[in-house]
Parts: C-alpha cells; sequence; structure tokens
C-alpha cells in the first residue's frame, strides 16, 4: 500500500507540474515578448528529476514521516516554481 501510494502521489505532482510548465505555452493569450521559454522548461524538467528522485528515494526508505515531509517540500517547491522562473528572467535579461 506503501509503494502504491508514493507512487500515486509523485504521478499526480509529476503531471501536475507538466501541466503547469505547458500551459504558459499552449495558450490562447498572446504571447509575451520577452518572455524565455528555455527557462521555464529548464527549471519545471529540474523539478520533474527531482521529483523521480524522491520517487526512488521513498520506496528506498519506508518511512511515513519522510514521504510526508518530501511530499510537503515537493509542493511547496512547486508553489514558487513560477516566482523562482520570474526571477532566473530578470537576472538573464539583465
Amino acid at each position: 500500500m506503501f509503494k502504491f501510494a508514493v507512487i500515486f502521489v509523485h504521478g499526480l505532482i509529476f503531471i501536475c507540474a507538466t501541466l503547469i510548465s505547458l500551459g504558459g505555452h499552449i495558450s490562447i493569450a498572446p504571447p509575451d515578448p520577452s518572455r524565455m521559454p528555455g527557462v521555464i522548461f529548464t527549471v519545471f524538467a529540474m523539478f520533474n528529476l527531482l521529483v523521480i528522485i524522491s520517487i526512488f528515494v521513498q520506496l528506498k526508505v519506508k518511512k511515513v514521516w519522510v514521504f510526508l515531509v518530501t511530499v510537503l517540500g515537493l509542493m511547496v517547491l512547486l508553489y514558487f516554481l513560477p516566482h523562482i522562473v520570474l526571477y532566473i528572467e530578470d537576472i538573464l535579461r539583465g
């Protein structure tokens, strides 16, 4: 049951992050000319890689409290990822 919960929750986080990253590019709104699409794809690809690594760590450790802390941390990071992307874009623009 723990293995199913770990894979299911991390799968939902992975899918949610992927949809958020693609949502800005598959939009009916006109694109922002100052946006850098490479930044958002890179940040969300790194986040999804972190989610995949977290799955393997959780299946190896098998502790519920570590699982809960990790999922909470991933959700907080997912919330702050758009802010991080905007910050990195501002730095790259100079």
